[in-house]
């Protein structure tokens, strides 16, 4: 586990979910590398598809990558709470 995505919790509290959302949003490739040979795919998918801490940043590029459809992830199905303004 790489503690620094989990400054704000206690480490040895920290769900699987917890973990592999915090590896989406915010870990190196190397880092989502060993969640998904320690958690399975099936796991990483199923956060990636429901988890609604995800940026949809991340969410669009591991569709595209895994070939799953965004707009079914809660990331995609729920409506931002504020646009920024451009």
């Amino acid at each position: 586990m790489r503690e620094e995505l989990f400054w704000d919790r206690d480490p040895d509290s920290v769900s699987i979910e917890i973990e592999i959302a915090r590896a989406i949003n915010f870990g190196g490739f190397d880092y989502i590398e060993r969640i998904q040979k320690k958690n399975g795919m099936k796991k990483f998918i199923d956060v990636l598809m429901k988890s609604r801490n995800l940026s949809r940043k991340a969410v669009n590029y591991w569709c595209l990558i895994l070939n799953l459809d965004r707009e079914k992830t809660t990331t995609f199905k729920t409506e931002p709470i504020w646009t920024p303004i451009r």
